[in-house]
């Protein structure tokens, strides 16, 4: 009887640790790589990509599949005609909140090269 108390006390004292330890297991450099990313990119990174100008033909791919995902996705939902203006709104609501975005950074960028 004593042996099966003091694995009931040994086994939720382990469980205890266990669960007061696990924030610590799962903190960390979660995501970072090589170049240290770890939530946001290396802004002088950015611009010389930027600065390249091999950013351009990527964003006009990406445009590309996007567009074609939009018209894909209204085809599934079997969006109506006013039903396919409002989708269509919402992306160009997006697109006008990316491109915000976009020369946001380029005045960041533009900034840095002038220090």
């Amino acid at each position: 009887m004593k042996a099966r108390n003091t694995t009931t006390t040994l086994t939720a004292a382990l469980i205890s640790a266990t669960l007061l330890a696990s924030p610590f297991a799962f903190a960390g450099d979660k995501g970072k790589d090589e170049r240290g990313y770890g939530g946001k990119q290396n802004q002088a990174e950015v611009c010389e990509r930027f600065e390249n100008g091999d950013w351009e033909s990527k964003r006009q791919q990406y445009r590309e599949k996007a567009g074609e995902r939009h018209e894909q996705m209204a085809e599934r939902l079997k969006l109506t005609d006013e039903q396919r203006e409002i989708w269509n709104e919402i992306r160009s609501e997006r697109q006008q909140k990316h491109q915000r975005r976009f020369e946001k950074m380029k005045e960041r960028c533009k900034n840095q090269s002038q220090e």
